[in-house]
This record gives C-alpha cells, structure tokens and sequence, in this order.
C-alpha cells in the first residue's frame, strides 16, 4: 500500500549541507512543519543560533531562515516522521535509512534527494513502498561555511525544473502529487514517470562534471572554457548515456542539451559533438554561474570522503555489462581516488588530451 501524506506532515531533512540545507529551509519559510537535521556539530550550532543564511544569486533572494535544525542523536525528540528527505552523501544512506526507519509515522516515506542510485538502498531498509526520488536538476548551491548556504543560479531556472520528482515504478500516486505541491514551494518541479531513466540521466551529468572539477580543481565554466577538458566532459557525459542506451533506459537532456547527443559524438559523430560543444561554451561564457563547483570539488576542496565510488562505480560496472570502453570515466575514478588517498593533488593536467582523437574547434582560445 503506498504511503500517504496528511495536511501538513512532519517533514524531516536528513542531511542540511546545500541542498537538504536549502530544501528545508524554503520549506519551512514558506510555513511548512520542517526541521533539519545534520552531523556536522559546528553547522548545527551556527543554524541554531544565527538561522540558516542562504545568499542568492540575485540581491532579492537573499534571506535568513530560522529553521530547527537537531543533532542526528536527537532525531527521536520529533516524534513520527510523515516526509523523510534523505539529503546525505550515497556513502552514508544505509545507515542513514536505518536510522528513519524506526521513526516513520504509519503512512511516513522517505524521499532521496541524492546524487547517486539510492532508492534500491533505502527500499532494502525501509520497504519499497516507502521510497520517492527527488532530483535536483539545476540548482547549485553549495554549503559555503557553517550556517551559509550560497546559491549561483536565479529561482525558477527557466527552461528546465530545479527539481524532478518521481515513484520508482512510474505511477503517478496521491502522494506524488502532494510532494510536488510541497517542493512547488521550494522551486519549480515536475513530476516524472522515469525515475530510473532521470536518474541515469543526471548519473551522467554527475560522471561529467564531479569528477573532472574534483581532479582539475576547477569551477564548472572554467573547465567549459578549456578546449580539452570540455571535451573530456564531453567525453565522460557520453560514455555514460551509451551505456544508459544499451541498457534499454529512456533518457532525458542533460543540462537542456539532448543526452543522445553525448553518445553520438563519442561514437564519433562530429557534428553532434559541435552541437554540444557550443551549447556548453555558450553556457560558460554567459557568467551566469561563474564560479560554482559541482559537489565533489566542493569536497575536494574542503579534505572531506567523496562520492566518487557512488558515482562512477555504477558507470563501470555497467559498462563491461554493455560493451561500452569507459576509459574516461576510469580515469577520473581513479584521480580522484589518488587525490583522496593523498597521493596526488588536483591538476589539469591529468586531462590534457583530447578525448575525441582531433584537434579543438575553431574560434578556441
């Protein structure tokens, strides 16, 4: 029986770093029953005594939430928990999950809102029936320092829904409906009946920028700007949709651009690879989000554990599934695997090649 959500549920963000940080707090302003919850001590303190300040990227978006925020030891002061959202690294969901499941209320579910492939984990722990996908497509924020959340790109990201949400089996259930007009609150959101292939879709997306900024050091339009490493991002993006194809999933855009597109251009396909070449540059040049680091540069940065098995792991399994040579993506696996381990530190110049095998566009700098 799949779970339901009552008038005004008790919601409970599992993980207020960016984006549970954010979730939370836009819910709770906007008069929801939300409280965060972190392991971070130091982050918990700054939101309990100062609220959660989260800078926009306009002036107008600016605000300071008084949002509760509790200790993870203090997750039973609560009471049942209607909406669980699971907002931590994929390393962390099991346990995470098996700290929820004890505190669901009899309708409660438990909603991923994580890179990665969670919900197979979490439906281990708490049931299937009790498990919802949430997929932030476009809203880079990043947990600039404790208590400060930074968001680089403007509410609404027109063209494409911040978020996506779906149930695993595709159906379009009461209580998908209520949780989009909850996340409606949060920003602009659309109900999918692909989960499994958005997620792969935004897999991809992980695989093509995580990575390479965790390695390079870089900022997502400063790698754009590079001829090799926009092609290198290219590249990755690529290896991963071939593989989602070969899987019989049904992809979405990646970043607005049609994932098909990637696969093309690493089968060789030259014109698609100029297609999503200028799609990409336009974006870089545009400043729009000058600056922002997807999550694992962030981490990178900041000396804490990455998702980097999360997120490529699936991709290279599944290629020697496929047949798919995901050379790229084990090679970004196991820089930052080296980064971590303290045997190498970020560089460019690990990626100063050519993935496509020619020379750069015309008109690169």
């Amino acid at each position: 029986m799949t779970a339901t959500v009552p008038p005004r549920p008790r919601i409970v963000v599992l993980g207020a770093g960016a984006v549970g940080g954010y979730i939370g707090a836009r819910l709770f302003a906007e008069g929801e029953d939300a409280t965060l919850v972190d392991g971070w001590a130091e982050h918990v303190a700054a939101v309990a005594r100062s609220g959660l300040a989260i800078t926009g990227a306009r002036p107008e978006e600016d605000e300071t939430v008084r949002v509760p925020i509790l200790p993870e030891d203090r997750l039973a002061d609560l009471g049942p928990i209607d909406v669980a959202i699971v907002a931590v690294k994929s390393w962390d969901t099991r346990r995470v999950a098996e700290l929820l499941r004890p505190r669901l209320a009899p309708g409660g579910f438990v909603v991923s809102a994580q890179n990665g492939l969670n919900e197979p984990v979490i439906a281990e722990v708490v049931g299937g029936d009790r498990v919802v996908g949430l997929i932030a497509a476009r809203i880079g924020v990043e947990l600039d320092r404790a208590g400060r959340i930074l968001r680089r790109v403007s509410r609404g990201s027109p063209g494409i829904p911040v978020f996506r949400i779906g149930e695993p089996d595709g159906r379009t259930t009461p209580r998908i409906e209520a949780l989009r007009a909850l996340v409606a609150k949060v920003d602009s959101v659309t109900v999918t009946g692909n989960l499994t292939g958005e997620r792969w879709s935004k897999l991809a997306a992980n695989a093509m920028r995580n990575g390479l900024s965790a390695a390079t050091g870089l900022s997502i339009d400063a790698m754009d700007r590079d001829p090799l490493l926009r092609r290198f991002g290219i590249r990755l993006a690529g290896e991963a949709v071939l593989i989602g194809e070969r899987l019989g999933l049904r992809l979405e855009g990646i970043g607005g651009t049609p994932a098909a597109l990637f696969a093309r251009a690493t089968e060789g396909d030259r014109a698609a690879l100029a297609r999503v070449e200028e799609a990409l540059l336009a974006s870089a040049v545009s400043g729009k989000a000058a600056g922002q680091r997807p999550s694992m540069g962030q981490d990178i940065l900041k000396g804490r554990r990455t998702e980097v098995e999360e997120i490529y792991g699936p991709v290279l399994a599944r290629a020697e599934d496929t047949g798919v040579d995901a050379w790229a993506n084990r090679r970004v696996r196991d820089a930052v695997r080296r980064i971590e381990s303290g045997a190498a530190r970020p560089d460019p110049a690990f990626f100063q090649l050519d993935p496509f095998g020619a020379t750069t566009t015309e008109g690169d700098d």
